[in-house]
């Protein structure tokens, strides 16, 4: 009896071995890469923020100047872009997607929030403890008392998000048991839909940056712009695409298409990134470019951009033989 109930369950066993999908080496790699990069973004943020952090109390205790401070929060919100628009990954599990950022932010809500905790101190909480509240106290015409009353929470808030995020992408069984079980039932074309649709998803959010501030000609939104108070919109513009560009290489995707033998294609998307960023304006400020005749120069970016964007979610796809449908690309 024994030997019986032995034998079925190792005939079980050597059944559910003989239906898993073969390895696919290549795939292997992708998904190796795409979680490399992705862990190595999330301690970038992590560490940037952790600096921020530092350099503020270094600035309230007086021992750092403003300009200092604005630095590294630059640095930390270029470490945020990297992050933008990811979707069913860690960002969105660990119920963190409006932790580093409110935006768009069309009533900014984060400066009249911050207003009333300056006025009126209470709990923070929502758009006070964001990325956007430290621009906000750094570059409004505030005093040092007046930043240094809400710097230390808000950074402290910020420091503790980034090193959960951070966590969540390094625990096995969170976004890399998920990317196996997908493998596993699914095979390439699950794992593809995943990783490409982040990649659409994140060129979303970057087409989102562009066009509520372009708008049109006679009504453009400096406002709309993601960073206007510090006046670097464009120049986090440029990191998001950087980061889109690292993504599609560093992260698997232009090996993968490689080893399946899609030179032509490879040579679409490098020359389709190179052309994008040509033609993106030089500076820090969206807003400059959106005055009068320098216009013209966002729209010719927008031509090499949108062809970016076809490129990506419309050939990629359509060569590695998935389709990324409405979902895939749907929000923020």
């Amino acid at each position: 009896m024994t030997f019986r109930l032995f034998s079925l369950a190792a005939l079980g066993l050597l059944t559910a071995c003989q239906h898993q999908p073969p390895v696919d080496p290549a795939l292997t790699q992708l998904t190796g890469a795409h979680l490399a990069l992705m862990r190595q973004q999330a301690a970038e943020l992590a560490e940037a923020l952790a600096r921020l952090d530092d350099t503020s109390h270094a600035y309230c205790a007086g021992e750092q100047p403003l300009a200092t401070v604005q630095q590294q929060w630059r640095t930390a919100f270029t470490a945020w872009t990297a992050h933008q628009g990811q979707s069913g990954g860690p960002l969105d599990a660990a119920g963190l997607t409006y932790a580093f950022q409110l935006w768009p932010d069309k009533k900014d809500t984060t400066g009249r929030q911050l207003t009333r905790q300056l006025n009126q101190p209470g709990p923070l909480k929502g758009a006070s403890i964001t990325l956007g509240a430290v621009e906000y106290l750094l570059y409004e015409n505030l005093s040092q008392v007046q930043r240094c009353s809400l710097l230390p929470a808000v950074n402290k808030q910020l420091v503790q998000n980034s090193n959960k995020l951070h966590q969540v992408w390094d625990t096995p069984s969170h976004y890399e048991q998920q990317l196996e079980q997908m493998t596993a039932q699914g095979g390439a074309k699950t794992v593809l839909v995943q990783i490409l649709g982040q990649l659409a998803h994140r060129f979303d959010r970057i087409e989102k940056k562009l066009d509520l501030p372009l708008n049109t000609a006679a009504h453009p939104r400096p406002l709309f712009a993601e960073a206007w108070r510090s006046e670097q919109s464009l120049h986090f513009l440029r990191t998001s695409l950087t980061s889109l560009e690292q993504e599609y290489r560093t992260g698997g995707i232009r090996t993968y298409l490689e080893q399946n033998n899609e030179s032509v294609l490879m040579t679409e998307l490098d020359d389709a990134f190179a052309d994008t960023l040509d033609h993106l304006p030089a500076g820090d400020s969206l807003a400059h470019w959106l005055r009068g005749d320098n216009y013209a120069a966002l729209l010719r970016f927008k031509v090499s951009f949108d062809h970016l964007g076809s490129t990506l979610k419309l050939r990629l796809p359509e060569a590695l033989g998935i389709s990324l449908g409405f979902n895939a690309t749907d929000g923020d």
